[in-house]
């Protein structure tokens, strides 16, 4: 059995319908801070439970709590409803995200989740898009900051959840680029999701595989088997 593993935020699920800052808004509401930036980019694990700990170090110069964590989960599920009642914008879906995840299924992948997020909030994201979820084994930032942690989680709870030692294959699929930094540290293939700039970039690092979206679910399936994990160059190495 060959076995699948998504990501959820810019790769099956897609937030950019806000045009609030769900995360500077939550620590404005929260925390009673203001203008908080969120850089992403720059660290070393890109997870919400990592952003947290990162906010509230630079920020209150103290590490976050497990109240912590409860009240930023809250807080953001509450403001990404009242944004869903009061405009309509809400979590979409990846076009044909969905169907690519019954599809798997139906061919007899095993299917499983690893993201950034906190599950909690993911679960609200999964169900204002209309994915299916519930039953799909998945780790979240609740078990760990870093990605390849949570990835490797989810394996594990994959294997258990099918009763195997091991699959035959195992294919991540993710949108950015510390998806790409987790595959080459694991060794796992890639498939990524990404239009115009965004594709370009992931093509510079080394994924072979890009897709805009999954409404060509042959060319994603050939995506699947054909992906290698993203190779390093000179030029896509960390500096």
């Amino acid at each position: 059995m060959k076995l699948v593993i998504f990501d959820m935020d810019g790769t099956l699920t897609d937030g950019f319908a806000f045009e609030e800052n769900i995360y500077v808004r939550t620590f404005a509401q929260a925390f009673n801070l203001p203008d908080v930036r969120i850089e992403w980019a720059s660290y070393p694990h890109t997870s919400s439970s990592y952003c947290l700990e990162a906010v509230l170090r630079e920020r209150c110069a103290r590490t976050a709590t497990p109240e912590d964590s409860r009240t930023v989960q809250r807080v953001m599920i509450e403001l990404m409803a009242d944004i869903q009642r009061r405009t309509g914008r809400c979590t979409r879906e990846i076009p044909g995200a969905a169907a690519a995840l019954r599809e798997l299924r139906r061919r007899g992948y095993a299917v499983a989740v690893a993201s950034g997020d906190w599950e909690a909030t993911a679960r609200h994201k999964f169900a204002t898009a209309g994915i299916p979820f519930d039953d799909l084994p998945s780790a979240f930032c609740d078990v760990a900051h870093a990605r390849t942690e949570i990835m490797q989680t989810a394996l594990a709870r994959a294997a258990a959840h099918h009763g195997r030692a091991a699959f035959d294959r195992i294919t991540y699929v993710g949108d950015a680029p510390w998806d790409v930094r987790a595959c080459r540290e694991l060794g796992w293939p890639l498939v990524a999701i990404g239009q115009d700039d965004q594709a370009t970039h992931l093509h510079s690092l080394g994924v072979a595989q890009v897709l805009p979206h999954y409404l060509d679910l042959d060319a994603f399936l050939r995506a699947v088997e054909q992906a290698t994990s993203p190779r390093a160059t000179e030029s896509n190495l960390p500096s």
